[in-house]
């Protein structure tokens, strides 16, 4: 992949990355999901976890759930990345701080090990080392990990977030941002420990084949229990040393997207929301802080 097309891909990228654990499910039509509705003083707010990528068999989405789209005056999406896609000065700002500059590279800031594990992959799947030399740690982490994604037969392009905007943007629908592409970058590259999030990603994706249809089984019967503890809670059992990570990568982003979703309902009287599935489940989900401000919830 030369730097112009893994640029043009760098959109898809950060959406699959934030839900690549609960990707290729099949029949939704017939699966209950993770689909909430939240009112509060005559306001409603439908909350859908998503899946950033998956099959064509993911589709028609259940009912219910594009009837509570087309009920709502505005979607809400993690990051538009239809719009970022097309926005030439968004996309330079992404290339900045996507690439080290010259005369730095990954292997300045991983440990030996991890740079050896990392060496390991690139020769497994065939790839060349210079590809991922000049990419920053987030950047790198995301290649990974769409690599090995679209190897199970996932596509970026059939991700709910891009189904749902593709018609917002049809219907001329008010489009709202929890966060932005390039916010959601900046947030990886301040990462205090840049060799922490590569070993979680390759141990991550050593577990792939079987953790999917985990995952699969445990969105379909809407098991948000299980959800968790496959998302964060067996993680931070097995490795409390990953912490820092779950709290920047969803603890604290739960409060800032619950925060945002709360002034935009002020707004409007409905909205369709769509962030990762691991971001609506557990303690400190966006579901629970939204309760905790006076929504009253119900399941879907």
């Amino acid at each position: 992949m030369t730097n112009s097309r893994q640029f043009r891909c760098l959109p898809q990228l950060f959406l699959s990355f934030f839900l690549l654990f609960a990707a290729g499910l099949a029949s939704a039509a017939n699966d209950r999901g993770v689909f909430w509705q939240a009112e509060k003083d005559g306001r409603r707010v439908y909350l859908l976890g998503s899946v950033h990528l998956a099959t064509t068999d993911f589709y028609p989405l259940r009912e219910q759930i594009e009837q509570a789209y087309a009920d709502s005056a505005a979607l809400v999406v993690e990051a538009d990345v239809l719009a970022a896609e097309s926005d030439a000065a968004l996309q330079q700002q992404i290339m900045q701080e996507s690439l080290y500059p010259a005369g730095r590279s990954l292997r300045d800031d991983l440990s030996p090990d991890v740079y050896r594990k990392l060496q390991d992959w690139l020769r497994s799947r065939q790839l060349p080392e210079p590809l991922f030399i000049r990419q920053r740690p987030a950047i790198a982490m995301i290649t990974l990990s769409m690599v090995e994604m679209q190897s199970q037969g996932l596509d970026p392009s059939l991700g709910i977030d891009r189904h749902f905007l593709k018609q917002a943007k049809r219907d001329e629908k008010t489009i709202v941002e929890l966060e932005g592409v390039l916010q959601q970058l900046q947030l990886l590259n301040s990462l205090e420990d840049p060799d922490l999030l590569l070993r979680q990603t390759l141990e991550q994706l050593e577990k792939i084949e079987t953790f999917v249809p985990r995952m699969t089984g445990a969105w379909k019967k809407g098991d948000a229990e299980q959800l968790y503890q496959l998302v964060i809670g067996e993680g931070l059992a097995e490795n409390p040393e990953f912490q820092p990570l779950y709290d920047a990568l969803f603890f604290q982003r739960n409060r800032a997207m619950a925060d945002k979703i709360i002034r935009t309902s002020e707004n409007h009287d409905s909205l369709f929301v769509i962030v990762g599935a691991g971001h609506l489940v557990g303690k400190e989900s966006v579901v629970e802080l939204l309760q905790k401000k006076g929504f009253k919830l119900q399941r879907l």
